[in-house]
């Protein structure tokens, strides 16, 4: 399956969702905790350029201990939160690219029939009804096909298909209308991150098998990636926030504490750190280490049941994205637990102007990056 990204986008069949026009893009996560923006550009030699970031809690500054808001808090906080940021400088881009994860999102890697790409558009709802367990009129469709495949002698077409509850998606819209944006693209958590991945690979074609790991505040994010491509695509509740809850509880501390203690002391790996930390430190390491030995038999679960889908290959390395991958030690825990090499994602490598980014916020960048690579019509739901 070693497809050229660019073609899999280009390829890819646009859903009908209204209004959706496009010409200069930004990119625009909106997470739980933060929304993460990222604006690139191509320079004269062909380069890309950071033209401008944020991140932008959903939290007032200088509060005391963080108040959980309601979705319909959250949701006005972030329209504020985007209409200030709009105004705030010349020329930023009007459209805007998006992406979505979670329950309300399906991603189904399935064998069908050989594909014949007029006729199965005019059946997809038939043909999506028995890999989808929503509603099949209440979810926007669409799918790209694979590679063609020879099996028990039939002719079959392995392809992805994308299902995304339009409620769910229809909710991001609205935050991105109300703000002054325009929703040009809308895509999956998953792909922005295959995006930005491959655009950090100096090599072509990439060769490597890697899962992505983008641990952000109420989810991870897994995909692995074969040869530029995602083959498993699947989201966790393990989260940074997993942690913060332990150590609220064993060290009575408000949130904004626990997230500061969480990235201040990081994991206690020897004796000599453990002493050195104190109580306080150990307790914050054995809060990571708790959320961290779910997170591991997660992604256990993960290449297991790539190996039974990929017979003969195996994942070269893990990538660890977002904020809570800046956890001091937890790169060589992971790998030391999942016998595996694992990196921290650097999604500004191939892009001019990083220096502008501090380094613990690059990596909580990534989701919005690979937004930022998006083009009009790449509307992968």
């Amino acid at each position: 399956m070693a497809l050229d990204l660019t073609e899999l986008i280009d390829k890819l069949p646009p859903l009908k969702i209204p209004y959706l026009h496009s010409n200069e893009t930004i990119g625009i996560d909106l997470g739980s905790s933060s929304i993460k923006i990222a604006q690139l550009k191509k320079a004269k030699e062909g380069n890309l350029e950071l033209v401008r970031w944020a991140i932008l809690p959903l939290s007032q500054p200088g509060e005391g201990e963080k108040v959980e808001l309601n979705p319909e808090e959250k949701k006005a906080f972030a329209i504020q939160s985007l209409k200030s940021y709009r105004g705030s400088g010349k020329k930023i881009p009007k459209n805007a690219c998006t992406a979505v994860a979670g329950t309300s999102i399906i991603v189904r890697y399935v064998k069908f029939p050989k594909i014949v790409p007029k006729e199965f558009i005019k059946n997809i709802k038939k043909e999506a009804e028995s890999y989808i367990p929503f509603n099949i009129e209440e979810v926007y469709l669409t799918y790209f096909p694979l590679r063609n495949i020879q099996e028990d002698g039939k002719e079959l077409t392995e392809t992805v298909l994308v299902a995304a509850k339009k409620d769910f998606i229809n909710q991001k819209i609205e935050i991105l209308e109300s703000s002054g944006f325009k929703a040009s693209v809308v895509d999956i958590d998953a792909f922005a991150l295959e995006a930005i991945y491959t655009l950090t690979q100096d090599k072509t074609p990439i060769e490597e098998i890697v899962l992505v790991s983008n641990i952000g505040h109420q989810k991870t994010n897994f995909v692995i990636i074969e040869k530029g491509v995602s083959v498993v695509v699947k989201d966790s509740p393990i989260s940074g926030n997993s942690i913060e809850k332990l150590i609220m509880k064993n060290l009575l501390v408000d949130s904004k504490v626990a997230e500061k203690l969480k990235l201040a002391h990081g994991l206690m790996l020897n004796t000599e750190e453990k002493e050195a930390a104190g109580k306080e430190g150990q307790t914050v390491s054995d809060a990571i280490l708790m959320t961290m030995k779910d997170f591991i038999s997660e992604t256990k679960k993960i290449i297991q049941y790539y190996a039974t889908q990929a017979k003969d290959k195996k994942i070269n390395r893990l990538l660890i994205a977002g904020g809570t991958s800046n956890i001091k030690n937890l790169a060589n825990y992971l790998s030391a637990e999942l016998n595996l090499p694992v990196e921290k994602l650097n999604p500004l490598k191939m892009i001019s102007g990083a220096q502008a980014v501090p380094e613990d916020a690059q990596t909580t960048l990534s989701i919005a990056l690979g937004l930022a690579l998006r083009k009009s019509g790449d509307i992968k739901l």
